[in-house]
């Protein structure tokens, strides 16, 4: 019922999104210029308002997944540590089990205290 519910808002979230977008289809130029509003120094434009929201949800998209990336370099490297740790206790392992070992019969050493 969960994944239906949440598909469902999925749906309609995104078809409200595509109204939006079809009925915002007027040119806008997009000014970084905070001085002047009439001929700004720097702009990009004029383009369709869904194409600078399109544009601007990407670039978020993009640069959270390269921040989530970056944060991410910590448990990479240890994961990375682990595994070699992990090969290295393996082959320990392997070569104690394929050591030989002392014939059954024989007592070992005692030693005095």
């Amino acid at each position: 019922m969960r994944k239906f519910l949440f598909s469902t808002f999925l749906v309609l979230f995104g078809l409200i999104f595509l109204v939006f977008l079809v009925a915002n289809r007027q040119p806008i130029t997009i000014s970084f210029d905070p001085l002047s509003t009439d001929s700004p120094a720097f702009a990009i434009g004029p383009l369709p308002l869904w194409a600078a929201l399109v544009a601007t949800l990407f670039l978020g998209y993009l640069f959270g997944g390269l921040g989530m990336w970056l944060s991410g370099k910590g448990t990479r490297r240890k994961a990375t540590d682990r595994k070699h740790e992990i090969k290295q206790l393996k082959r320990e392992i392997e070569a104690a089990a394929s050591a030989p070992t002392q014939p059954t019969g024989e007592k070992l050493p005692v030693t005095q205290r």
